[in-house]
């Protein structure tokens, strides 16, 4: 068999689509995976975010244990032809999880060879969720991270970056279709007598910019704006098509 009958046309390649939500507590990572298609089956790992969605509707819930139990769960998923979104809330706490088991339960010191491990086993699972996205839209949340190097704040800019283990986070970003920076800002609005008030919602970074890490994949022609107010996958889907 030659070379060219074992290639495909890149047309033909199957596709993926792993979105990953990163940002701050309180950010509105939760609420805007809530947003994505439907039925959604929300994987609760570490963190409770449900108290802010419990009146969405077609979202089930399966709390993890452990990473066998993730595992075994994102192997069932991949097969499941019931839900359209597999969201997994908060991946980047497995790094806590992984500690917490590995080494604090058992009295240990978390050595280079833990942090070896921990690389490996945090990008055996992102391996994973990329296979699934293949199937699934699917949806890992993060919480945001910052580095500085101690005595040169005001010189170096701070790396800004999805809270997973540092040899692990360009696996994610490599891997990804998708990454969105949720914040909050303040917008002015102006009330029914006249008067404004400033009041806070939810945004997401979507165009590239020198502090937060962003990707879309999508026709370079067609141009997004730098942050979007409460974001949600149909406003975002849209303006990857180019429509407003």
């Amino acid at each position: 068999m030659s070379l060219r009958d074992k290639a495909v046309s890149v047309k033909e390649m199957p596709k993926s689509s792993l979105w990953v939500l990163w940002g701050k507590s309180g950010s509105g990572k939760t609420h805007m995976l809530s947003t994505f298609p439907k039925p959604l089956l929300y994987l609760q790992y570490g963190d409770d975010g449900t108290g802010t969605i419990e009146d969405v509707d077609g979202i089930d819930v399966i709390v993890i244990e452990d990473q066998k139990h993730l595992e075994t769960l994102m192997e069932e998923a991949r097969l499941d032809d019931y839900y359209a979104t597999i969201a997994i809330d908060t991946f980047s706490l497995f790094v806590n999880e992984w500690i917490d088991e590995n080494a604090v339960r058992k009295n240990k010191r978390v050595s280079q060879q833990m942090w070896g491990d921990l690389k490996t086993d945090t990008e055996k699972l992102i391996k994973m969720a990329k296979t699934l996205s293949r199937y699934k839209i699917t949806v890992l949340t993060c919480h945001e991270a910052t580095d500085v190097i101690e005595g040169m704040e005001d010189e170096i800019m701070p790396d800004v970056r999805p809270s997973v283990s540092k040899g692990a986070r360009t696996y994610l970003e490599s891997m990804a279709n998708f990454g969105i920076h949720t914040t909050v800002v303040e917008k002015e609005v102006t009330k029914k007598d006249g008067t404004t008030e400033t009041v806070v919602r939810h945004a997401a970074h979507l165009a590239p910019n020198p502090y937060y890490w962003t990707k879309l994949q999508k026709p370079a022609e067609i141009k997004v704006p730098k942050i979007v107010v409460n974001p949600t996958y149909d406003k975002i889907i849209k303006l990857m098509k180019g429509e407003k």
